[in-house]
């Protein structure tokens, strides 16, 4: 199975790491269980391609930080309202999402995102994203307060509000809605596809996954932010993510 990384910069090379100021706080580091990608393994250590990744950026930048496990839809709320400054690794920057928080360089870019079905689903081959969605057949199933990536989102706004669920799920049990046919699709990431599956009970044999050849790769994921957290601690977190080709 692919990566849903198309680069995952390396860190060894620029600047030696910084040391965190004397008596500097930890930075809380907002995280939610999202394997592989972020998740707390049975050592109970916070580990994944984007933790990985993020401690990097941070020790880099001569930071010291803290992991604090939350759940996904409350991290955002959690942000918003507490009056201490906190991050949260590998977010899309949606415009909603920007003009409420400070957004770091990109720190990866994605592969594109892709659509998982039933595999009774009659799908033509080669079908785009574009006439996915806006098919009257299609019912589409989504996790509130997730982005799909700029080109999804703006393909997704002009469906049917009817032919939109919206829920707070965990991601295996939309994969049984999608399978007792309560909807059509949903919109993952090629490397949980089948980890959902799996969780979900099902052999993967039963479902579809479809790589749109109209989505650009072109998503990238970002260290989000309060904007409360101090400009320099900003710019010291921006120059320690290399420059993505």
């Amino acid at each position: 199975m692919a990566k849903v990384l198309a680069l995952l910069p390396a860190l060894h090379a620029g600047p030696a790491l910084a040391h965190p100021p004397p008596g500097e706080a930890p930075l809380r580091l907002y995280y939610y269980e999202r394997p592989p990608f972020h998740y707390t393994d049975e050592q109970g250590r916070v580990t994944g391609h984007f933790a990985e990744l993020t401690e990097q950026i941070l020790r880099r930048a001569g930071l010291r930080f803290e992991w604090v496990r939350m759940p996904a839809n409350r991290i955002l709320l959690t942000l918003r309202s507490e009056p201490e400054p906190a991050c949260s690794p590998a977010w899309y920057a949606t415009p909603e999402r920007q003009a409420d928080f400070w957004f770091s360089k990109p720190m990866l870019r994605d592969k594109p995102l892709i659509a998982l079905l039933r595999a009774d689903f009659p799908l033509e081959p080669g079908t785009t994203a574009r006439d996915f969605f806006q098919s009257p057949k299609v019912r589409l199933l989504l996790k509130q307060n997730f982005s799909q990536g700029a080109y999804m989102n703006a393909l997704i706004a002009r469906m049917p509000p009817a032919q939109l669920q919206q829920v707070s799920l965990e991601v295996p049990a939309m994969v049984q809605m999608l399978k007792r046919n309560r909807a059509d699709a949903i919109i993952t990431t090629e490397d949980e596809a089948g980890l959902f599956v799996r969780q979900a009970g099902y052999p993967m044999s039963e479902f579809l996954v479809v790589q749109f050849p109209d989505v650009p790769a072109e998503e990238y994921r970002y260290i989000l932010c309060k904007r409360t957290l101090p400009a320099p601690v900003q710019r010291r977190i921006d120059e320690a993510i290399p420059a993505l080709p």
